[in-house]
């Protein structure tokens, strides 16, 4: 598997590289975080006209339920990123995309447990 990742198949497209899926893979979901936290945060001045910050924020994440059902939301704009890739034959890229993904879902799993 390993030697799958490094060595990548050949290929005609100049940009399907493994670093081509797996940064975008890597940044999406913290910037995923600050988009639900804006829309949270707007949603609690507008309908509850309470100051909603950043810290309140990681507090709230800090609890199991929460911690679990944000990190799962903020992970699934990668797959917007995969079928991209899919869509334009990048299936080097794509296969970034996964194992970033899984990374996270392990990262998130090991938290949850613990």
């Amino acid at each position: 598997m390993l030697d799958k990742l490094f060595n990548p198949a050949p290929t005609i497209y100049k940009w399907d590289r493994f670093w081509v899926g797996f940064l975008p893979a890597l940044i999406m979901p913290f910037v995923s975080l600050f988009v639900l936290y804006g829309i949270i945060a707007l949603s609690s001045q507008y309908l509850h006209h309470e100051h909603f910050g950043f810290d309140v924020f990681l507090h709230a994440m800090q609890s199991s339920l929460y911690f679990l059902r944000t990190s799962t939301l903020c992970c699934i704009p990668n797959a917007a990123i995969f079928f991209f890739l899919i869509k334009k034959n990048y299936n080097n890229a794509s296969r970034a995309v996964v194992v970033t993904t899984m990374l996270y879902v392990i990262i998130i799993v090991i938290k949850d447990v613990s």
